[in-house]
């Protein structure tokens, strides 16, 4: 059994015998986790863990079950949108592979219109079910598709004060607090990771330039359709006094290394290598990738997600009203 809260995987292991008719397990927070059995050929059993028990029965060879109640009900009806995700996955990569444009906009109008299901089926739940063990699960999959986490700080006040004080709750505080905090017009905060050749790096070393600050992971493909545009920018703008420093939220250092070789991403490259939990990244109440801030010499945000030519446009914008300004 598999299952993840406050950015740790866990992983339970027991041994079935006609001797063993329960397992008792002491978790910090309801959670959705998988169960798997030593038969590659089963399929996985996707539950909901909370102050329930829960009767698992292997109904033949190849099937495990479990007894429905209201919880696990709420659950698959939470979650039945991904089951339909895993379905096109392949054929995203097939229509990739091919450069098919025309096929990858219009699968990307199905994943679009699961999303937006997701978010009004879970928030829908949520204001129905604040106190509910499910609450948090809710909130967590609705907040999980807005950019700007400040925006759900409201609901999250209405959580029951277990959920609030849960490890994801108190992950979910900090991208709050993150968001608030990374307006334009406010001071960007300073930070030291790992580069991928393990050097600790800080932002401070950036002082007295434009930094772009950028989140991506190397499985995310949207943010790597921006890199060349970045590369661009890059080769023109570094000379002016213009860096870039890439976040990626991998935990995979083999695949982020080989996609900043395969993206030419000759700038700085950091990463703590823990996912969705990057500490930067919730310290800048990053939600979703891509996103970048801009930063000015002084360390102030001036800009945000700055994507396509929007980039290029604003640096050329910067250096032209200096260069107008400088006493000739």
């Amino acid at each position: 059994m598999t299952y993840e809260y406050g950015s740790q995987r866990f992983a339970d292991t027991i041994f079935v015998n006609e001797k063993l008719s329960d397992f008792v397990k002491e978790i910090q927070q309801p959670v959705a986790a998988s169960i798997n059995t030593d038969d590659s050929g089963m399929p996985k059993l996707l539950v909901f863990l909370s102050n329930q028990t829960l009767n698992i029965q292997q109904e033949s060879e190849a099937l495990l079950s479990i007894s429905s109640d209201s919880i696990q009900t709420a659950y698959s009806s939470l979650t039945a949108n991904d089951h339909i995700r895993l379905r096109y996955f392949p054929l995203y990569g097939e229509l990739n592979a091919k450069n098919d444009t025309s096929g990858l906009r219009k699968l990307g109008m199905v994943f679009d219109s699961l999303r937006i299901d997701d978010i009004l089926k879970s928030k829908a739940f949520f204001n129905a079910n604040p106190r509910s063990v499910l609450a948090l699960f809710a909130f967590s999959r609705f907040s999980s598709f807005t950019e700007n986490f400040a925006s759900v700080a409201s609901d999250f006040t209405k959580l029951p004060v277990w959920a609030q004080n849960s490890p994801d709750g108190k992950n979910i505080a900090r991208k709050i607090d993150g968001a608030n905090n990374v307006q334009i017009g406010t001071k960007a905060k300073n930070f030291t990771q790992p580069s991928v050749v393990g050097k600790p790096i800080g932002l401070s070393e950036y002082s007295g330039k434009y930094v772009l600050l950028d989140f991506w992971a190397s499985w995310c493909g949207p943010c790597r359709k921006e890199h060349p545009k970045f590369v661009e920018v890059y080769k023109e703008m570094k000379s002016k006094g213009f860096e870039i420093v890439s976040i990626s939220l991998d935990t995979d250092k083999e695949a982020w290394s080989a996609a900043i070789q395969k993206d030419k991403m000759d700038w700085t490259n950091l990463s703590d290598l823990i996912g969705q939990q990057n500490t930067v990244a919730l310290l800048y109440g990053v939600q979703t990738i891509p996103a970048n801030f801009l930063i000015n010499p002084d360390g102030i945000i001036i800009g945000k997600d700055l994507r396509g030519n929007s980039l290029a446009e604003e640096l050329r914008k910067i250096y032209t009203n200096q260069v107008n300004r400088s006493p000739h």
